[in-house]
């Protein structure tokens, strides 16, 4: 069997709504939910489906609930406005005939000379008046604009809260419908992300928090906003607006670093076969996009605008996986991480050094799995920090915890029914990888589980295994 190390997101919109099945087929490991459109009801819907197309097919995908965050938009209007060189532009919040309209009054925030993005960036304005509330700003060059697009103010800041009234309503129905994972938008500092892990505390609820890496503040709190989240994304669309597009691999790669040294998933998004919107085939930037990506071992990479908007999701899928295989299954890929041992609490000294251990042995005896006993997922984190040549198959008890174990490097978790007598759990465990046919016969597995099972932080035992008979 074909064990993928670098996880695939899909993001869900009327592109795919019907397309589910094919998706999951062609390599959806984790499906994202956006926000900033569509309904409470559409959304239950996709999450029932998923659940529903999940077990059908035994294949785990989960689900994260991408909030909108503050993001500032343009108002509503009729059609497409083209916007040439040189023109003056009047945005307002009660607009009247010829001026555009917004939906957050920006007039006392922004000054003579700031620039004001439009669409993404497509359009870009320079503020040459205020007149009360209305902006007077010049185009920068030629361009178009439609409804509710995205307004971007690099120049500024707003100082809004993050956690919005709708991220609030978002959040608690996505809760109730028993997401995996939460993802914050713009985030600035860690303190931004407290508001949302209070309310999943308040619903005592497992779900994780991603936090999106899109505004220059958090390029600059970048450590504590990683220490503060369970993972991050990099936002490459609105991170290029807020910095430059010049400065977003640069920033990418710090990104991907300091996450990796402190054990917390990155998912790299945006734009990463974009062309796929219209096209059937990527081009060869985008392949070479993604495929840096998994040279650089990140946790996953993910589709955006391909599989919810575009004329071909699931070739967007296949492709994304195909270009990981081949990356993976090149045999000069080098796996090695140093792993930072200053960035551990005293009482993870013990698990780091024992998953080490594990990570290196079966390196040494060609092992092509570790077998990593887990309640919370931990164990398996932490080996997948160390990017081991071989596959790591988390045995859980949890549900919840198996779909979070989606996003994590090289992990494909399992749920194997616990035991009190260790040395039956983990027969019990390469009982479920003969029936997965994840090892063929004969093969050495690592196994790494604790002396009392079901028990957080009881991980103290590495082992050697063999697959006997299939």
């Amino acid at each position: 069997m074909r064990l993928r190390k670098t996880k695939i997101i899909c993001t869900i919109g009327p592109a795919s709504w019907d397309k589910l099945e094919q998706l999951m087929q062609n390599g959806m490991d984790l499906a994202r939910l956006n926000f900033s459109h569509g309904t409470h009801e559409e959304k239950k819907e996709q999450i029932v489906n998923i659940r529903k197309l999940s077990q059908k097919l035994n294949k785990h995908v989960a689900v994260i609930a991408d909030l909108q965050g503050p993001k500032l938009r343009l108002g509503t209007f009729e059609g497409e406005k083209s916007i040439t060189q040189g023109e003056i532009v009047h945005l307002a919040l009660n607009p009247v005939a010829g001026e555009i309209p917004i939906q957050f009054d920006l007039s006392t925030y922004v000054k003579k000379g700031q620039r004001i993005f439009l669409n993404d960036g497509l359009v870009e304005l320079k503020v040459s008046k205020l007149k009360g509330k209305i902006i007077e700003a010049v185009a920068q060059n030629n361009g178009w604009v439609a409804a509710n697009k995205g307004v971007n103010i690099p120049d500024t800041s707003l100082g809004k809260d993050t956690f919005t009234e709708k991220d609030y309503a978002d959040a608690e129905f996505a809760l109730k419908e028993g997401v995996d994972f939460l993802a914050m938008s713009f985030v600035q500092r860690a303190q931004d992300l407290d508001a949302l892990k209070d309310l999943i505390k308040k619903h005592k609820s497992k779900a994780k928090v991603i936090a999106k890496i899109e505004k220059k503040e958090a390029a600059e709190n970048l450590k504590d906003i990683i220490l503060a989240s369970d993972g991050v994304m990099v936002a490459r669309g609105d991170l290029a607006i807020e910095t430059s597009a010049a400065k977003v691999p640069i920033l990418q790669q710090e990104i991907i670093s300091l996450a990796r040294q402190l054990r917390k998933p990155v998912i790299i998004a945006t734009q990463m076969l974009e062309s796929m919107v219209g096209n059937p085939r990527p081009t060869r930037a985008e392949a070479s996009d993604v495929a840096y990506a998994v040279f650089n071992q990140v946790d996953a990479v993910m589709l955006s605008a391909e599989s919810a908007i575009g004329k071909y999701p699931v070739e967007a899928a296949a492709t994304m996986q195909d270009i990981i295989f081949s990356v993976e299954e090149n045999p000069d890929l080098v796996h090695s991480l140093n792993i930072g041992w200053e960035n551990l609490d005293k009482e993870e000294l013990q698990l780091n050094a024992l998953v080490s251990s594990a990570a290196s042995l079966a390196r040494n005896i060609q092992s092509p799995l570790i077998a990593a006993a887990t309640e919370t997922g931990k164990t398996a984190r932490y080996v997948s920090a160390f990017r081991p040549n071989a596959v790591i198959v988390a045995a859980v008890a949890d549900e919840t915890i198996r779909n979070q174990l989606m996003l994590i490097w090289g992990v494909h978790p399992l749920i194997v029914e616990l035991s009190p007598s260790s040395d039956i759990y983990l027969k019990r465990i390469i009982e479920t990888i003969k029936k997965k046919r994840l090892a063929e016969k004969g093969s050495k597995i690592v196994m790494i589980t604790g002396s009392i099972t079901g028990v957080s932080g009881a991980t103290d035992t590495v082992k050697i295994g063999r697959i006997c008979g299939i």
